[in-house]
């Protein structure tokens, strides 16, 4: 309990290197516990999280094929991708996965017809219809999900109904077309309005189309094909396969024979169960000699989550660096404060007083260790609940809505090694006993006032020795003083007598004269 007290007092009396000692525990401890956890989470994303995801497989021109595409010449419509090339693909897929599940995109251009006109803006410049094939964009999605991955940029629906996507239905929508919010702005389309568009390869040829619902773009547009850059995205016309399909766009079975703006850009992507599954795929793909020469496969849908860790990334990087400059700063800091807390010109009066009081090395030790662990280990607790409550928060504003949760594995990482410092810090202020020589312990400087704490010490652990020591002697003292005050007292009385014996022989002397 002495040695508990004494350490308190030895900290009150250093308030400031005890209140510096306290923050950064609890600063370096707070800023590691949240940029660990920022980092934990990038690799999870990266890793466990990544590899179940759902991945899908697409098979597209690549970047060079692309330059070969021009949006004012019919004839560069030969790099897409077809129906007769994608069988390929689809049996070796099969054969892979046991199955085959796909969704189609397929686009062309499309001419405006009577009073309906298209939105400025785009780089077709002046070239005229049959050289473009028309300045608006005619999309079918075979899916949903195919609507989701449009490259154009996602939308919601402000008005009206989405596409319907019963492929299985004997009575499917026809006619039924989304237009965006500005191009129906422009024409004054509302739902449930009908309007006519020529096809790109005859203008002569029109399908009339119902506005079913009104949309605006929620993201923006990342397609590759010039054919559909040249063109403001908000002239697309958004419908459905069938509807697609009975307007005579699909040229299914005989599109070998079909060329220029008659043949769409046809998009098939294969739907994959994970990311193994999928780098399994690829790996039997290439074992067939596949893709051809022009053509990349990719999975959209894994390249879209990547793109979501761009922010998380980047933060996780700056946590990296954080961290690492943290605990070696703080570490540094920490390491300087315990020591100049021991090997003081004043703690080695301490230390030499109380040696020659009788306190222990081992006693003295453990004090100094209890100095390290009341300014360290109450705070390292506060900063490691805090760091781990304010991680997730901090991880969410930050990093693009990414959760960056506090693991229990990463907790009790946490707390074993940061026990495992402070035990460290607390040995070598311990070890300062061991270093001090014999040589320093009779040149203290008089200070006395400091080794108030160590003479208590002294004297508790002494004091039935003292008391008793102390009552024998001060008997021993009364005796002899209360015979040296008898002998005073008889000497006293004789004395007395003797002058008073003295006195009576003067007075007979005075009289017989």
């Amino acid at each position: 309990m002495f040695v508990l007290s004494n350490a308190w007092r030895a900290l009150m009396r250093s308030k400031g290197r005890t209140a510096l000692t306290a923050f950064v525990t609890l600063a370096v401890t707070f800023g590691t516990v949240a940029g660990l956890a920022i980092i934990q989470e990038n690799t999870t994303a990266h890793t466990t999280t990544y590899d179940a995801q759902k991945a899908d497989l697409a098979i597209r021109p690549t970047a060079a094929a692309w330059k070969k595409v021009s949006a004012t010449d019919s004839a560069s419509t030969k790099q897409y991708m077809t129906w007769t090339s994608y069988t390929e693909y689809a049996t070796a897929i099969q054969q892979a996965t046991s199955t085959l599940d796909f969704t189609v995109t397929e686009t062309v251009p499309a001419r405006v017809s009577g009073d309906l006109k298209a939105l400025d803006g785009g780089s077709l410049g002046s070239a005229s219809d049959d050289e473009t094939g028309g300045q608006l964009i005619w999309r079918a999605f075979w899916t949903k999900d195919a609507a989701k991955a449009n490259d154009l940029g996602t939308y919601t629906i402000t008005d009206g109904k989405a596409l319907s996507y019963d492929n299985q239905s004997d009575n499917p929508d026809t006619t039924g077309a989304l237009v965006s919010a500005a191009f129906a702005k422009a024409n004054n389309l509302k739902v449930g309005d009908k309007f006519k568009v020529a096809v790109a390869a005859d203008k002569s040829k029109t399908t009339e189309l119902t506005v079913r619902g009104i949309y605006e773009y929620t993201a923006d547009a990342a397609a590759d094909n010039p054919v559909v850059t040249a063109r403001n995205r908000e002239n697309a016309i958004y419908t459905n396969y069938q509807t697609f399909s009975k307007a005579g766009l699909d040229p299914q079975s005989s599109d070998d024979s079909v060329s220029g703006w008659a043949l769409p850009d046809l998009n098939v992507v294969f739907n994959i169960s994970d990311a193994a599954t999928y780098k399994s795929v690829v790996d039997t793909l290439k074992k067939s000699k596949l893709p051809a020469d022009g053509f990349a496969i990719s999975s959209p849908a894994l390249e879209r989550y990547t793109k979501s860790l761009a922010p998380i990334e980047t933060l996780a990087s700056r946590a990296q660096t954080g961290v690492i400059l943290l605990l070696s700063a703080g570490g540094v800091v920490l390491l300087a404060l315990v020591l100049l807390g021991v090997w003081t010109r004043k703690r080695d009066d301490e230390i030499g007083m109380a040696l020659v009081s009788g306190v222990t090395r081992g006693r003295l030790g453990w004090q100094f260790m209890l100095e390290v662990f009341i300014t360290t280990l109450p705070f390292y607790a506060i900063g490691l609940v805090g760091g781990a409550f304010a991680a997730k928060p901090i991880g969410t504003a930050l990093a693009a809505g990414h959760a960056t949760p506090v693991t229990s594995d990463l907790v009790w990482k946490m707390v074993w090694y940061g026990l495992g410092a402070i035990l460290v810090l607390a040995i070598l202020a311990a070890l300062r006993l061991p270093f001090y020589g014999a040589d320093k312990l009779f040149t203290s400087d008089g200070d006395w006032g400091t080794v108030r704490e160590t003479e208590s010490i002294e004297a508790e652990s002494a004091a039935d020795a003292v008391n008793g020591e102390s009552v024998g002697k001060n008997t021993d003292v009364v005796g002899d003083a209360g015979s040296d005050r008898t002998d005073a007292d008889t000497n006293s009385g004789k004395k007395t007598t003797t002058n008073g014996t003295a006195a009576k022989a003067d007075d007979d002397a005075e009289a017989q004269a």
